[in-house]
């Protein structure tokens, strides 16, 4: 499922860029897509700190203080395609930054030539990047509504449960078919089996109770360590490639 952000103080023009985006939708893809739209900054604010995973976005920079939350959907989705919309009252050197990075524009007033023509090429840009992803970079879950692709740093673990594999990030989880055996194969460099049904991505790892068998990840998050699992992760803790200083040694007894 592909999710796309419509932020625009304007009720009719909220309306044109959702008619557009299905039209292109339909056109580039075959995946579900679902509309999330804010007519205000504090909408768009909610939605920002939700920590929603947008794939597209659309957002209105002459709404006053929109412009504040821009690096914070960044950084929440580094792989966001994001439209902005502006005018001639908003300086280019507002919203061209790094920390923004936005690779559409809208000028104001929306018409429907000018927003169908910037809808297609994004829309077709963005279809490429899910066609033919980076899978060195990025994983990519194939669920029930499509496929997903998550940046490996924002992965925190995978979990085998009720006969499916669950991404786990810091606030959202993606089931899709898979196995726990298969993904430890795939992808070994980056994760560590800790237990039969955990595979835990090393760089988040801040502490191990081996004799309490819990693994505590970065964000606070714990999840279980199995005896079978204690000499890997005890090698790993002791001279990983990946082990980065003081991060994991806050290490209890085995009893």
């Amino acid at each position: 499922m592909i999710v796309m952000l419509i932020t625009d103080k304007d009720d009719g023009e909220r309306a044109l860029l959702r008619s557009i985006a299905r039209d292109k939708a339909a056109m580039y893809t075959d995946d579900k897509w679902y509309y999330i739209e804010c007519h205000s900054v504090s909408d768009f604010e909610q939605c920002v700190d939700s920590k929603t995973r947008f794939d597209m976005a659309c957002v209105d920079v002459t709404m006053p203080s929109a412009m504040d939350y821009l690096p914070k959907l960044r950084e929440v989705c580094p792989l966001i395609y994001l439209i902005l919309i502006a005018d001639a009252s908003v300086s280019p050197l507002v919203y061209m930054k790094p920390s923004i990075h936005a690779e559409s524009l809208l000028l104001k007033p929306l018409g429907n030539t000018n927003t169908a023509s910037v809808l297609d090429e994004a829309v077709s840009v963005f279809a490429s990047r899910m066609e033919t992803p980076d899978e060195k970079q990025v994983f990519v879950a194939r669920g029930r509504n499509g496929k997903k692709l998550f940046p490996y740093g924002e992965i925190n673990y995978f979990e085998a449960r009720d006969k499916r594999v669950y991404l786990c990030t810091e606030t959202s989880e993606y089931g899709f078919a898979d196995t726990i055996d298969h993904l430890e194969q795939e992808l070994s460099d980056l994760f560590l089996r800790v237990h039969r049904s955990f595979l835990v991505n090393k760089k988040k790892i801040a502490e191990v109770y081996l004799s309490h068998n819990s693994i505590v990840l970065n964000d606070g998050s714990e999840v279980p360590l199995s005896r079978s699992y204690k000499a890997a992760v005890k090698a790993f803790l002791k001279g990983d490639e990946h082990h980065e200083g003081n991060r994991n040694e806050n290490l209890d007894p085995v009893l």
